[in-house]
């Protein structure tokens, strides 16, 4: 008995050892995350109900309830802006997780140069957004060669697409689908190097089609990858304001004014900070409640 006390003593002292380290290890993390991000998230929730601006002493400040939400939602420009954000995601999302899927399939099917390929479509995800928009805009410019070669093929008003009103979003979404797909193709990627070869040869005895290869057995068994990369997609669709700033700055006009650009504009061109926060606070609930549903819709169709 007394032999097994002892273990046991060494084994819990062992154990606050280990959780201590493991502790010490992730200590910095939590301490930033609750500094650069907890913290003021809580104060933004605070803000979203005073009338501060950026340029106002604190004293002036005041509670105003909730009439900032109120505010935005009778606020054309922001409603506006609310929308934009929908269509940017309604775009996005679709478009890089099935560009995803598709690329990770026919590398995994077997191509030449594979290695070269994975890098190819790997690197624009790593590069920097700023010199990446530099590109584009150097590119698609009036001056670029996009505009030349359409000139020179016979269009006599080749489209501007990152300066016209009917372009200039689609053309964002297809860039930042670019810039971005490097991680849906990696991870899309490794769960298609664990689908059982066994089932998909038995399906294809069987005789079934590709497409029924890939609808009734591939995609099933990626269905968790793809639960994980719809949410980020959906939550990186959402936080689009470097993409955007940097391509267009939310021109031409308003045409690419999405709410993280109203938000910075509204806090720090026209110093309403409250109204800002709570513009941001509604934006954090809509993501929540996109998330929650997703969250319980995927009982019905992940398969783990």
């Amino acid at each position: 008995m007394k032999s097994n006390t002892k273990i046991k003593v060494k084994t819990s002292i062992a154990q606050k050892k280990e959780n201590f380290t493991g502790a010490l290890f992730i200590a910095p993390y939590l301490i930033g995350y609750v500094i650069f991000q907890g913290l003021p998230f809580l104060i933004a929730v605070v803000l979203g109900f005073t009338n501060v601006r950026y340029i106002s002493k604190l004293e002036d400040a005041s509670f105003v309830g909730i009439n900032n939400f109120i505010r935005m939602f009778t606020d054309v420009d922001t409603m506006k802006a609310l929308g934009r954000t929908g269509l940017y995601s309604l775009m996005y999302v679709p478009l890089i997780m099935v560009c995803g899927f598709f690329i990770a399939y026919m590398v995994n099917k077997g191509i030449h140069c594979k290695n070269l390929v994975r890098s190819m479509f790997f690197l624009p995800y790593v590069s920097n957004m700023v010199a990446v928009a530099v590109v584009f805009k150097l590119l698609l410019g009036p001056d670029g060669p996009v505009v030349y070669i359409l000139s020179a093929l016979g269009s006599e008003n080749p489209p501007y697409l990152l300066y016209g009103l009917n372009t200039a979003l689609p053309t964002v979404v297809c860039i930042a689908v670019w810039k971005g797909i490097g991680l849906n193709f990696i991870t899309y990627l490794a769960a298609l190097q664990n689908v059982s070869a066994d089932l998909l040869e038995a399906a294809q005895i069987d005789g079934a089609s590709k497409w029924q290869r890939i609808k009734n057995i591939v995609i099933p068994m990626i269905s968790p990858t793809t639960f994980f990369l719809m949410i980020s997609s959906v939550i990186t669709s959402l936080q689009n304001f470097t993409t955007i700033q940097a391509l267009t700055g939310g021109g031409p006009g308003q045409a690419t004014t999405v709410m993280s650009i109203n938000i910075i504009r509204t806090a720090f061109t026209n110093y309403q900070t409250g109204y800002a926060s709570a513009q941001a606070l509604v934006m954090f609930i809509i993501v929540l409640i996109i998330t929650l549903i997703q969250w319980r819709g995927q009982q019905k169709w992940v398969n783990y």
